[in-house]
């Protein structure tokens, strides 16, 4: 990691340019504009930047987020990852956030800005788990110390990372609880929690119940996962209290969520709502959920046309697949009508994935609604929510890691999952607040959801231990499509969601759509287990290993 000075030089500024107005103050009392130091930063700023920074670069509709969501097929597009052949995306952006966290770290305890610190070394924590999650073997007990002189810090191993986690969460827990008077404290520049350390200590309990079931298959956790459930109440335990950081609508500054891009964007076809899911989500899979229709599609997805015989049914090219209104492209299609031009007829992510629109039908293109009306784009990103928590829970009762009623906290989070739906909706995207307002019901009170919960549990009742843990997983799939992450590692640590798979590395060499178009699919890529290193990083740290064979190379906490 040579260009880390680089790095860390400049990583400050980018903070303060994100936040804007703190930019001008910041060069103004800098005679050294391109050496800035951790003693000169507005620490606020440093905190409002790195929750920021970690965010975009995470969330569905980052470069990072869309190629995990088309991994885990959730999206389609015409992208390097389709196929599976995506590069590494987004290492040196993680990585600064992680240097602004360490400015953090070890300047606020200095001046008793204890909660500063807590808040910070949680947020680390979280961060290079993910890192590890990802990639694998990641540079960590040597990264930021270019003033200790290590320029080229080696990669640690991930399994001897993971146990430094949970002590930096448990020192970040102690920096919170640290009695001592702070000058100040997180409070609006936390646009996580706005300085409630209440729900900072259980979003840190709840990060640890996380990483605990990722390593389970590896790791004797029964301890450790039953110790952090016999208190509820010290985890999220609340849809008010999941662990997210919000996006606001265009204003003075454009704070919109990085999926809500492709309402603004004048060609569309990298972000497609993926027919895989889409399938799933109308019943149509005749392995998984069959029979149920999905209450949520009309929130998932917007059509920009109409059925043949509607309002507005005509393509601006040919279309590859099609079922009534809603248009996408298949992953690893090679048909002829897969790279034409239909920006105004493809269906976008809906309201709940990219804060965009609730498909009311209208089948109006985003075109003629004006894209600064179509939706707001307010929609925040998940870190970790409620519903996720009571996944969690559910997962290791099923696999008998603790005592429990496993169908009964599944059912509690299919509850928890639409209550996130409506608060989603109603609270953070306000559709009824967009130029083109939309009044959106409610979907946790929807005859059509209790219908479907009720199916969902019948399967649940009819099947084999390991079909019950493949509901779980395939509705928290289903749940989390803003966040990408979480749905890559849960589908490497236990094979769930089924996933399309194309020949000849999989079996399926064509599709048959809705309306009978067959279009041809391939892949010749093995899936990757990991994403490949940072061929910078690989080029400018001599201590860093050899570039992996992405389809080989496993997380420690792969069986």
């Amino acid at each position: 990691m040579r260009r880390k000075y680089f790095i860390y030089a400049f990583t400050v500024v980018l903070v303060l340019t994100v936040v804007g107005t703190g930019c001008k103050k910041f060069l103004d009392v800098n005679k050294n504009v391109n050496n800035p130091t951790p003693a000169s930063v507005n620490l606020s700023l440093v905190l409002s930047g790195a929750e920021r920074n970690i965010a975009n670069n995470l969330a569905l509709g980052s470069t990072l987020g869309n190629e995990l969501s088309l991994y885990t097929h959730q999206i389609t597009g015409r992208i390097a990852a389709d196929r599976y052949g995506g590069p590494a995306y987004l290492w040196n952006e993680l990585y600064s956030a992680i240097s602004n966290l360490n400015v953090i770290i070890k300047r606020a305890p200095t001046e008793n800005r204890f909660a500063y610190a807590g808040v910070a070394k949680i947020l680390k924590a979280y961060t290079v788990s993910l890192l590890v999650d990802m990639w694998g073997d990641v540079p960590y007990s040597e990264y930021d110390r270019f003033d200790e002189g290590i320029s080229q810090p080696k990669f640690d191993k991930g399994s001897e990372i993971y146990p430094q986690l949970f002590t930096l969460i448990d020192d970040g827990l102690a920096d919170i609880n640290n009695p001592a008077i702070n000058p100040t404290k997180p409070g609006t520049d936390d646009y996580i929690y706005k300085g409630n350390m209440t729900n900072w200590i259980k979003a840190a309990n709840t990060i640890k119940l996380k990483l605990y079931t990722q390593v389970r298959l590896v790791q004797d956790v029964k301890s450790q996962v039953t110790a952090l459930l016999s208190n509820p109440a010290s985890l999220i335990n609340s849809e008010t209290e999941s662990f997210m950081m919000p996006y606001g609508p265009i204003g003075t500054t454009d704070d919109r969520h990085p999926a809500y891009g492709d309402y603004t964007a004048t060609q569309r076809g990298g972000q497609l709502f993926s027919p895989w899911l889409y399938e799933i989500m109308k019943g149509r899979n005749p392995d998984i959920l069959t029979g149920l229709a999905d209450p949520r599609l009309p929130y998932y997805i917007y059509n920009q046309k109409s059925p043949l015989g509607g309002s507005n049914p005509t393509p601006e090219n040919c279309t590859e697949f099609r079922d009534g209104g809603f248009i996408s492209i298949l992953f690893g299609s090679t048909g002829p009508c897969r790279d034409g031009s239909n920006s105004q007829t493809y269906s976008l992510l809906g309201i709940y994935p990219a804060g965009g629109r609730f498909n009311d039908s209208a089948a109006k293109s985003v075109n003629s609604l004006g894209n600064q009306n179509a939706g707001t784009g307010a929609r925040p990103h998940e870190f970790i929510t409620y519903a996720d928590r009571l996944y969690l829970e559910a997962e290791l009762m099923q696999a008998g890691v603790i005592t429990g009623n496993a169908r009964d906290a599944f059912s509690k989070a299919l509850d928890a999952t639409f209550a996130h739906v409506d608060n989603i909706v109603a609270n953070y995207v306000k559709p009824g607040s967009a130029g083109a307002a939309q009044n959106v019901p409610a979907i946790a009170t929807l005859a059509a959801t209790q219908t479907y919960k009720s199916g969902v549990l019948a399967a649940w009742d009819a099947g084999s231990d390991a079909k019950k843990m493949e509901y779980i997983i395939t509705e928290k799939w289903i749940n989390r499509i803003e966040n990408p992450v979480d749905n890559y590692t849960d589908y490497r640590r236990t094979s769930y969601p089924v996933l399309f798979s194309p020949a000849p590395v999989g079996i399926v060499t064509s599709v048959t759509g809705p309306d009978g178009k067959v279009t041809p699919v391939s892949n010749d890529r093995k899936y990757p287990w990991s994403l490949p290193f940072s061929t910078g990083e690989i080029g400018l740290n001599k201590n860093a290993p050899p570039q992996k064979v992405a389809e080989l190379y496993k997380v420690f906490w792969q069986p």
